[in-house]
C-alpha cells in the first residue's frame, strides 16, 4: 500500500512514534472511491483526543469515517530499516479510514487538509495531501471534444469549431480518424490538422493534449442544425488481469499466477453539436441584398474616365469579408448599353486571418465605347447583413462621368490627278521623256495568228482530272476547319474535350505525391482531380458547392444514384483523411487512387 509519512503532526505526544497516512489502493482512479487511512500506534493515542476533520479540496468528496484496531505487520521498507538497526516489529494501531470519492479530473491533485481536535484545540495533521488521480483502464484512453465559437448564429454567418484530443497513460497509439463529416447543412473551410502538436499535460506523468481549430463553417439554412459526432479509433492498454497457468516439470504439476495487460483496439467519438441558426430579419433588408452575412468592405472604380473610341475601359471591383468561406455574390451592375463588353474576369481567394477565414473577390469588367460622347454611369451598391451590429449595411461607389472622344481613323488612300498642261487646257500634260520615247520610232501592229503557240491548260484532260480530284479535298478541309472553329467557339465542348487530359495530369500529381510520401499533396490532387473532372465534363463549376448541391446538379444530368453516392463518398473520404491528424498507409492510398481512376473512367456525362 502506498504510504505518506506525516511531515508535521503538531502533536507533542507523537514524538518518536510512527503515525502515517496511506491509501488502501496503489492506483487511485478518476471517479472511483478509495480510503485514506490515518494510522496511529495505540500507545501513542492522546488521552484528551477529539474528532478528526478532513477538509477536501479539488472536487474530492468525503463520504464517511470509520475506525478499527489492527495489528500492523512490517512491510519491505520496515524490514529494510530493521536490517540496519531500525524497528520492524509488529505493533497494534488504530486505523482511521476516510472514505473519499475521487474527481473526474486526472493528475496530481490536493485531496485536502486533515486536522485533529486535541485538548479542545485543532491540530494540523497535514496541510496538503497530494494524490495522483489516474484514468481507469476501463475508461477511454482518448478523450475528444468539439467546441463551437458560437452556439447561436444567423443563417450564412461564419463560426468555427475547435477540436481537442486528450490522451491518457493507457493510450498506446494507432490513432486514426474514421469519420469527420460536418453534415450537409454547412459550407466548410477545413484547417490542416496533419501537423497537430501534442503537448505534455502539466501535473501528469503520461498525459498529452492537443487543441486546434478544426474548421470554419457557415450554415446554409435556418433552424436547429447538428454537426454529427467525429469518430476515431485507437489502441489502449486494457484492465490488468490475473492469469493462472498450470505447468508440469519433473513429473510434478504446479500452477503460477501472473498479472497481464493486453492491448485493445477501441473507438471513441465527440458529442454531436447542436447549433441554433436564426433567420435573417426582413426589416430594413435592401433591395440589392444577395445573401452575404458578416463584416464586409466594398470598392469599385474605373481605371480612366477619358478615352477614345476603340480603347478599353476597365471597371475593377473588390469585395472582402468574413462571411461564408470561399463564397461572395456579385453586385448588381448597371446597364452598359453604350459600351461593348466581354465576359468579366473573376478571382476568389481565401485566407485565415486571426480567428476568421477572410474571402476576397476581385472582378474586372472590360468595356469598349461604341461612339463618342459623354456617358453617365450610375453608382454601384453592395449590401450585407452584419451579425455583430444586427443590421443591414450598404456600401456605394460612383457615379462616374465617362468622356469618349473620336478615335484616330486609319489613313485613307489618296488619288493623284494628272497635272494639266496649263490654264484652260483639257489635255493632260505629257512628260518630255514620254514625248521623246513616242517620237523615237513607229510601233507596228503584229497580225494575230489563228492558233496560239501554246495550248490553253483548260483544254487538257489532265487539268480537268486534277481539278475534279481537288474538289473533295477542298470540301473535306473546309468542313474540318469549320468544325474546329465551331468547337473552339463552344467553351463547354472545349472543356469536355480536355477533361481526360487534365484528369491524367491530376492523377500524375497524385502518384508523384504518393511516391514522395506527401499525404497532404496526394489527397489534395485526388480531391481536386475529381471535382475538376466533373466541372470540365459539365461546364459547371463544382468548386464551392456543398455536397447536396453537387448531388442535385448530377441528378439533373441523369447520373445514376449509385454513381452519385460513390462520388459523394469519395469526396467526403478525401476531405476528412486530407485534414485528419493521421493519414492512410501507402497501400491504402494506392488503392484509393485506383478506385477513383475506375470511378472517373466509368463516369459518362
Amino acid at each position: 500500500m502506498k504510504r505518506i509519512l506525516l511531515l508535521c503532526l503538531g502533536l507533542t505526544a507523537f514524538a518518536g512514534a510512527r503515525p502515517s497516512l496511506q491509501f488502501d489502493k496503489d492506483r487511485i482512479e478518476a471517479g472511483q472511491t478509495f480510503n485514506l487511512q490515518f494510522i496511529v500506534p495505540l500507545q501513542e493515542l492522546p488521552q484528551n483526543r477529539g474528532a478528526l476533520h478532513l477538509e477536501t479540496h479539488d472536487n474530492f468528496k468525503f463520504l464517511g469515517l470509520d475506525s478499527a484496531d489492527q495489528v500492523m505487520r512490517p512491510d519491505m521498507d520496515d524490514i529494510f530499516n530493521s536490517f540496519f538497526g531500525g524497528g520492524g516489529r509488529a505493533y497494534k494501531a488504530r486505523i482511521y479510514s476516510f472514505k473519499v470519492k475521487a474527481p473526474k479530473k486526472t493528475g496530481v491533485l490536493d485531496l485536502g487538509k486533515l486536522t485533529w481536535n486535541i485538548g479542545g484545540e485543532p491540530n494540523v495533521v497535514s496541510n496538503k495531501i497530494s494524490v495522483e488521480v489516474q484514468r481507469s483502464y476501463n475508461d477511454d484512453a482518448l478523450a475528444v471534444s468539439l467546441t463551437p465559437s458560437k452556439k447561436s448564429i444567423y443563417e450564412g454567418e461564419q463560426f468555427s469549431v475547435t477540436l481537442s484530443l486528450h490522451t491518457f497513460e493507457h493510450f498506446q497509439g494507432g490513432l486514426q480518424a474514421t469519420d469527420m463529416s460536418t453534415g450537409n447543412d454547412f459550407i466548410v473551410h477545413r484547417n490542416d490538422l496533419s501537423n497537430m502538436e501534442f503537448k505534455h499535460v502539466e501535473g501528469t506523468r503520461r498525459e498529452m493534449k492537443a487543441t486546434t481549430r478544426f474548421a470554419w463553417l457557415s450554415p446554409t439554412k435556418s433552424g436547429s442544425l447538428e454537426i454529427p459526432s467525429f469518430k476515431f479509433k485507437y489502441t489502449k492498454l486494457g484492465e490488468p488481469k490475473v492469469v493462472e497457468e498450470k505447468k508440469q516439470m519433473g513429473g510434478m504439476s504446479f500452477s503460477s499466477r501472473s498479472v497481464k495487460q493486453e492491448s485493445i483496439e477501441t473507438e471513441t467519438a465527440t458529442a454531436p453539436l447542436s447549433i441554433t441558426v436564426l433567420p435573417l430579419p426582413t426589416e430594413g433588408k435592401p433591395a440589392d441584398f444577395s445573401g452575404m452575412v458578416g463584416n464586409y468592405s466594398f470598392s469599385a472604380n474605373f481605371d480612366r474616365t477619358n478615352l477614345k473610341v476603340g480603347e478599353a475601359l476597365t471597371l475593377a471591383i473588390n469585395i472582402k469579408g468574413d462571411g461564408t468561406p470561399g463564397t461572395i455574390t456579385d453586385p448588381k451592375l448597371p446597364d452598359f448599353n453604350d459600351f461593348r463588353s466581354v465576359p468579366p474576369e473573376n478571382s476568389i481567394n481565401k485566407k485565415v486571418k486571426g480567428n476568421k477565414v477572410i474571402t476576397s473577390k476581385d472582378i474586372k469588367v472590360f468595356l469598349y465605347p461604341k461612339k463618342k460622347g459623354t456617358f453617365e454611369i450610375p453608382a454601384i451598391t453592395y449590401s450585407w447583413f452584419n451579425p455583430a451590429k444586427k443590421k443591414y449595411e450598404t456600401a456605394s461607389a460612383g457615379p462616374w462621368t465617362i468622356e469618349v472622344e473620336k478615335g484616330d481613323a486609319p489613313a485613307e488612300p489618296v488619288y493623284q490627278a494628272p497635272v494639266s498642261a496649263g490654264p484652260g487646257s483639257s489635255t493632260p500634260a505629257v512628260q518630255k521623256q514620254e514625248i521623246e520615247f513616242l517620237g523615237s520610232d513607229i510601233r507596228f501592229i503584229h497580225p494575230i495568228t489563228d492558233k496560239s503557240e501554246t495550248a490553253a491548260p483548260h483544254r487538257s484532260v489532265l487539268f480537268w482530272i486534277l481539278f475534279l480530284a481537288a474538289i473533295p479535298f477542298y470540301l473535306i478541309a473546309n468542313f474540318a476547319i469549320t468544325r474546329k472553329r465551331k468547337r473552339n467557339s463552344n467553351t463547354a465542348l472545349v472543356r469536355k474535350g480536355k477533361a481526360n487530359k487534365l484528369l491524367k495530369e491530376k492523377f500524375a500529381n497524385a502518384r508523384t505525391a504518393l511516391k514522395n510520401g506527401d499525404g497532404k499533396g496526394f489527397f489534395a490532387a485526388l480531391e481536386n482531380g475529381l471535382i475538376d473532372y466533373l466541372s470540365n465534363l459539365t461546364n459547371v463549376e463544382f468548386k464551392g458547392m456543398t455536397r447536396p448541391q453537387m448531388k442535385q446538379e448530377l441528378e439533373k444530368r441523369g447520373v445514376k444514384n449509385e454513381t452519385i453516392n460513390a462520388i459523394d463518398s469519395w469526396l467526403e473520404k478525401c476531405a476528412f483523411v486530407r485534414y485528419a491528424p493521421v493519414t492512410a498507409s501507402t497501400e491504402k492510398q494506392s488503392q484509393m487512387l485506383a478506385d477513383v481512376e475506375k470511378l472517373c473512367g466509368a463516369l459518362k456525362l
